[in-house]
């Protein structure tokens, strides 16, 4: 796999621990993605709020907030 190979650069692993290190890195990818799928949530919900209505949003207010597809979509649109 190829990021096996590139991280054989930076890590190593015990002889005998290749998968048990594959497993972790594997469960590593998955929280990372999720986390940043989270945050540009988030950012998208402020982005929005500040160039669509001129409303200040802050983090802990954007996560009580959603939008829609199409609100999606236009912020995306902005950048």
């Amino acid at each position: 796999m190829i990021h096996c190979v590139c991280l054989q650069t930076f890590f190593r692993c015990e002889e005998g621990q290749e998968e048990r290190a594959e497993k972790n890195l594997v469960k590593s990818a998955r929280k990372r993605i999720s986390d940043m799928h989270y945050e540009e949530r988030l950012t998208c919900i402020i982005k929005y709020y500040a160039t669509r209505l001129g409303q200040k949003v802050s983090k802990t207010q954007a996560r009580q907030m959603s939008l829609t597809r199409e609100q999606y979509i236009e912020v995306n649109e902005e950048e």
